[in-house]
């Protein structure tokens, strides 16, 4: 079961993600910073968020791979997957492995 406020970014950029994480706890989140894959599995071990934004470009994989592990781990967690690289193709793939938006 995840925890409804609970959300996890997945983003290599650490000073955005920092943005992002003041931005969602000023909205009474729960938040929990993740840079890859790894680290992303790492955290689901002990966590289950209810939310999740992922970045599609990371420097040790593809983002991609973090909605699949993430849409794997729970099916009911929303996933939004940002982007300054969008393309047709992998929106289609990002909502197929599970997200629910897809935001360039």
């Amino acid at each position: 079961m995840p925890d409804e406020r609970l959300l996890v970014i997945v983003e290599d950029d650490v000073a955005f993600a920092k943005t992002l994480k003041r931005s969602f706890e000023r909205r009474d989140y729960t938040v929990l910073l993740a840079t890859s894959l790894e680290e992303l599995g790492e955290t689901l071990k002990e966590h289950s968020p209810g939310y999740a934004v992922v970045d599609l470009k990371l420097a040790g994989a593809s983002g991609l791979a973090c909605v699949e592990a993430l849409h794997t781990h729970d099916a009911s967690t929303l996933i939004v997957v940002l982007t300054g690289f969008a393309s047709i193709a992998t929106a289609v793939e990002a909502i197929k492995l599970g997200a629910c938006h897809y935001l360039a």
